[in-house]
């Protein structure tokens, strides 16, 4: 027996990676006949210090049901504030929209009020990639919240789904999908590499590193300026490369961190160039035309295995991830970091799918709708 009526599904998100690895589920979602697209936008995508992102979403095509302006700050304090302003708006945005389900993806603390309004007021929640370990930044247990919140579960690993088991007590609605995130790679026409270096001002001839540090969140803003500046002092020791570095996203301290990044790509006479937002199509463009991805970003760890990319991954920011064969993990010292960055660039690609295959909206659609039937 199937869906009698068409069932709402209300899809949240606040950052441009979030709706990176939505988008071909919400394009899935559309093209459902028993399902109705509901997308709500909030966080770092209404944010002109982020980059506006909401724009990419309508020059998608999709559209914007609900937008709630959490009006993002830059400490803890103001954080917790935007926290309790996106919680009243998601509960303007559900009572409005009355979905049958809410879907959201990972691990950001713009979950937290998302979800804790969807559970008071008794809307089903469906989580993308819960499970995975991070130890080092509060999403793990940011994470952990949503999985508990959660009556349909989507991780992208057998091992993750084995600690959705252990923490539900049970293997009910578990599903092993593969990280939505890859199914880009499938569906995109990349940008060329006379297309980046035109677009970026790099040189094509060169070896292009792409870079992106977020802030450890457990960590304080002196650390994280500390790791930044080491990350750039390791970049200034590789003179034939050119780097871009793409934007920290909106943490504790990630404004500072991009401030520096500008000023530095600035007086680097070309060899490193600062973007706030690639863009999905452009930022996974210049991934498979790179020849290192460096940093703390999920990205690296996550999506670039598939491409086989060498990755050199700074920190703690992702420690507890299951590390692929190309990914080499390494700690904020310069020299140490500067060591890695040589050792990867000399490294042959390392395809490893233990991510999954690329294929994952089509297979969370079809679990969505028979939990609803």
């Amino acid at each position: 027996m199937g869906i009698e009526t068409v069932k709402k599904i209300c899809v949240v998100t606040a950052t441009r990676a979030e709706y990176g690895v939505l988008q071909w589920l919400l394009k899935a979602i559309e093209a459902s006949p028993v399902l109705e697209l509901q997308l709500v936008v909030t966080g770092a995508h209404l944010e002109s210090s982020q980059g506006m992102t909401v724009r990419q979403i309508e020059a998608d095509g999709f559209k914007i049901d609900y937008s709630i302006d959490m009006q993002l700050g830059d400490d803890s304090k103001a954080i917790a504030c935007s926290m309790g302003r996106c919680a009243i708006g998601m509960s303007d945005a559900l009572s409005l929209l009355s979905p049958d389900m809410l879907v959201v993806v990972g691990d950001r603390y713009e979950l937290l009020p998302i979800c804790s309004a969807a559970l008071v007021m008794n809307v089903p929640i469906a989580h993308i990639s819960g499970g995975d370990v991070t130890r080092g930044a509060i999403d793990d247990r940011v994470r952990n919240a949503v999985t508990m919140m959660a009556s349909l579960h989507f991780p992208g690993t057998e091992a993750s789904a084995a600690n959705i088991r252990r923490m539900t007590g049970g293997d009910a609605n578990i599903f092993t999908v593969g990280e939505p995130g890859l199914e880009s790679f499938l569906n995109f026409d990349l940008l060329s590499r006379q297309e980046l270096a035109s677009e970026l001002g790099l040189d094509v001839d060169k070896p292009w590193i792409l870079a992106t540090l977020h802030p450890e969140t457990l960590r304080t803003t002196e650390y994280n300026m500390s790791m930044a500046a080491n990350m750039l002092a390791a970049l200034k020791a590789l003179e034939a490369c050119q780097t871009v570095i793409t934007g920290a996203n909106a943490d504790l301290g990630g404004s500072a961190m991009n401030a520096f990044f500008k000023e530095a790509a600035a007086a680097s006479g070309g060899a490193i160039v600062f973007c706030q937002n690639l863009g999905q199509r452009r930022y996974l463009g210049f991934m498979h035309q790179a020849a290192c991805v460096l940093g703390n970003s999920s990205s690296g760890i996550l999506e670039a295995p598939f491409l086989g990319i060498p990755v050199v991954n700074i920190g703690r920011r992702q420690e507890g991830r299951h590390l692929c064969k190309n990914v080499l993990s390494v700690s904020v010292d310069w020299q140490e970091v500067g060591h890695a960055v040589r050792k990867a660039l000399s490294q042959p690609r390392t395809v490893d799918s233990y991510y999954g295959d690329g294929h994952t909206a089509q297979k969370i659609v079809k679990h969505i709708v028979d939990f609803l039937q």
